[in-house]
């Protein structure tokens, strides 16, 4: 089932990761030290991100997957 984006930004920043809305554009950027990895929300806080974003986030940050899917 796919999380809103809203719980995402939640759940990431309790695991130290931070979010910024988009200047332009519709893609959300998930942030920690020098590691970027965009999010697609093209109806903002309300848009559903699908699990392969999950997963991919996961492995970009290197954080435990049941963890995120725990905060969610």
């Amino acid at each position: 089932m796919p999380a809103r984006l809203r719980d995402l930004v939640r759940a990431l920043q309790a695991l130290g990761v931070t979010v910024e809305a988009p200047t332009s554009g519709s893609h959300f950027k998930a942030r920690r030290g020098s590691t970027v990895f965009p999010i697609p929300a093209h109806n903002g806080p309300k848009s559903e991100i699908d699990d392969r974003y999950l997963r991919a986030a996961c492995r970009a940050f290197d954080l435990d997957e049941s963890e995120l899917r725990r905060l969610l």
